[in-house]
């Protein structure tokens, strides 16, 4: 029984830390389909019924106040894939929003963990990927739909788990998406926002066969690539940068006795290319890391992390022919150069409509652009400024489209009893990407001002 005293105790309860957004926890963290960053965005919006634009510019702006504008979304929907990478965007991004939900693990949705091993040319891609089976399996059996960080790498084509190539197209509206955009939903898409766990006999038809030395490359590439996503909460620090440098050297002082030369030429990689990288004076591209892995019958996990594998060098893996076979050279000697000259100067007084640029002029001829520039700069350059001459009418043209298609739709929701943000007159613009012109947004603001609003 409780005494009187200890029923008055007036001392204030312990109360944990409240957080700003919701404390929800990533999906994945430790597997190979951990979730992404972009995508953890697009489900916490989706948690506070709001878009994902929206939630950035209302939550983060404050928090954020980067030149960047990160948290503006017109500005950087191209670059909207570096915000799961190595770089500024995803630490800054990542930083913020376990400020605001108190989740201590967001920077694993990210490449972070790998930034001083991985370089980030064409590391990560600007255009969203998507498995359709894995929703579809998702949706089917209650789990989360959500966006795993592996499909936002450019090396990764197909799903390990389906062994099917990821879709960047969606069935309904045929569009691609942003890796993140203002109306993204995982498992929806973010212009048409209809379902892309479904594949259409459309989009099944316009699947590449390939070899079976392809698939089982593609397939080992996004597996290693997952083995290293899963190990990322384990890794006590980041690798130092010269720890591939170190590696390598390794691989060829037991595969070839130090033989730099002949190391380069089993793996397809230039000698001068191969020693910069050993000096540590450049990194090799991830997709040029996986290429030495699978020869060598390593992951690359434990490339990075371990020593050197007892292995036959000269029985490793032989990459498929489609990934190491080069552009067909052309041929200097079947270069005409009186026909060509005749063709510039035909196309230059010719009305075709459109004019063509010089690489369909190029294509057209079945010369290499460069060798008929090199003979005939003049005409090259004349036809190209025809080019593109008519490129900026039509720029113009779509602007001035616009600014009356902004005037319209901004009366529309005046007269609707509604504010007329630049969000809701992006919904109903046939280009809304225009809306980040000059000329357009000042064509908003001038109705505005007209409404007195």
């Amino acid at each position: 029984m409780l005494t009187i005293e200890q029923l008055w105790d007036l001392k204030l309860p312990l109360i944990p830390p409240r957080s700003r957004l919701y404390h929800i926890e990533p999906v994945g963290v430790g597997t190979l389909l951990v979730e992404s960053l972009t995508g953890y965005v697009a489900r916490l919006a989706e948690a506070h019924c709001l878009r994902p634009g929206v939630l950035l510019e209302r939550e983060l702006a404050s928090v954020l106040n980067k030149a960047y504008g990160c948290t503006n979304l017109h500005k950087i929907y191209r670059f909207t894939g570096a915000l799961n990478g190595t770089g500024v965007m995803a630490a800054d991004l990542s930083q913020a929003l376990q400020n605001l939900t108190l989740c201590e693990n967001l920077h694993f949705l990210t490449l972070l963990s790998w930034s001083k091993l991985l370089t980030s040319r064409n590391l990560l891609r600007s255009i969203r990927a998507w498995c359709p089976a894995c929703y579809k399996n998702w949706y089917k059996t209650n789990q989360v739909v959500y966006e795993p960080l592996l499909w936002s790498l450019e090396v990764v084509k197909f799903c390990s788990v389906h062994k099917q190539k990821l879709s960047q197209q969606c069935p309904h509206c045929g569009h691609k998406n942003y890796t993140l955009a203002w109306r993204s939903r995982p498992g929806y898409c973010s212009k048409c926002e209809e379902w892309l766990g479904a594949e259409t006999e459309i989009e099944f038809c316009t699947h590449q066969v390939i070899s079976q030395a392809e698939l089982e490359f593609e397939i080992w590439i996004a597996t290693t690539i997952g083995e290293l996503l899963a190990y990322t909460p384990s890794l006590e620090s980041p690798l130092p940068k010269d720890r591939i440098a170190k590696a390598l050297y390794a691989y060829i002082e037991q595969a070839t006795e130090g033989n730099m030369a002949v190391f380069a030429r089993q793996l397809q990689i230039p000698k001068n290319t191969l020693w910069l990288w050993c000096k540590g004076q450049s990194l090799p591209s991830l997709k040029s890391l996986l290429k030495i892995c699978y020869c060598l019958k390593i992951s690359i996990l434990n490339f990075l992390m371990e020593g050197v594998e007892s292995t036959n060098f000269f029985q490793t893996h032989r990459l498929p022919p489609t990934q190491v076979e080069s552009k067909p050279r052309v041929n200097s000697k079947a270069f005409d150069a009186d026909k060509v000259e005749q063709y510039l100067k035909t196309m230059l007084i010719s009305n075709e409509f459109p004019p063509p640029s010089m690489e369909e002029v190029a294509r057209r001829l079945s010369c290499d652009r460069r060798a008929i520039f090199r003979h005939f700069r003049d005409l090259c350059s004349a036809i190209s400024a025809k080019y593109i001459q008519y490129r900026k009418a039509c720029y113009l043209e779509n602007v001035e489209i616009c600014c009356k298609e902004v005037r319209d739709i901004t009366l529309k929701l005046h007269n609707l009893g509604q504010y007329p943000t630049e969000a809701r007159v992006s919904e109903f613009m046939s280009k809304p990407g225009y809306l980040r012109n000059k000329i357009v947004r000042a064509a908003l603001g001038q109705i505005r001002h007209e409404l007195g609003i």
